[in-house]
Parts: C-alpha cells; structure tokens; sequence
C-alpha cells in the first residue's frame, strides 16, 4: 500500500516540479524561424528581442524588431516529457484563440533550448537565457 501511495504521488509531483523549472523571467538569446516564402530567418538579423514571463501555468511574451513593437501573445502553457506546448488566450499575430505551438525543450542551466517542427522541418528554433 505504501509503495502505491509513493508512486501516486511521484507521478502528481513530477510533471510540476518541472514545470516550475520554467517559472519566471526569460530573454531570447538567439533564434530562427521560417517565414511564409519558405526563408530561414536568424533573429539577429532581423534585430529580434523578445521577453517571456513563466508563471505556474501562464506565459506572456512581448517582441519588438528593430526596436518597434512586433508582437505579444499570452495563453496557458503545458510542460511534460520534453515537450513545451503554448495555448494562446491573446495575440497580437492573427492566430485564433486556442491555436497551439509545440516545442521539443529542453532547460540546461540558464539557457531554455525550444524546436518547433512541421513534419520532419524545423521550423522555428529559440534559445532563452533565465534573467529573473
């Protein structure tokens, strides 16, 4: 009986405690994605800035390029297995509310590593470093 009830709880406190790896403030380091004609595209040289606010469940970032605000989204988000999935609530973009993005991840140190794939292409690459 013992041994059950350590498992039960294993199982309801591991999917959080790395979740809370994730909570707090998050600055894009470095990245690329794929623009609708097909081009990659390095943030830096579309001078990309980005901010992401973890909190248990939520997320929230704002983007400017070149200095100019270029775009905000905020949602829930789940954590589990290697894979970061966002749900948007708000967006500055055109997605609908409820569209998803799902990321292989991957937190080492202070630095999150995030793949976004369409099939077997990357289509979007994000490296986060923990400010907060």
């Amino acid at each position: 009986m013992t041994k059950v009830f350590v498992l039960l709880l294993l199982l309801f406190i591991t999917p959080y405690s790395y979740a809370t790896q994730l909570e707090g403030a998050w600055e894009l380091v470095s990245g690329e994605y794929v623009d609708a004609d097909g081009k990659l595209i390095d943030y830096q040289s579309i001078e990309l800035n980005s901010l992401k606010i973890i909190s248990t469940n939520h997320f929230s970032f704002t983007s400017v390029k070149e200095g100019k605000f270029w775009a905000s989204g905020s949602g829930t988000y789940q954590l589990s297995n290697g894979q970061y999935k966002e749900v948007l609530k708000y967006n500055s973009f055109g997605e609908s509310p409820g569209a998803e993005f799902i990321f292989t991840t991957k937190v080492d140190g202070e630095y999150w590593f995030n793949s976004r794939w369409n099939g077997d292409k990357r289509v979007e690459y994000e490296v986060w470093r923990r400010i907060e």
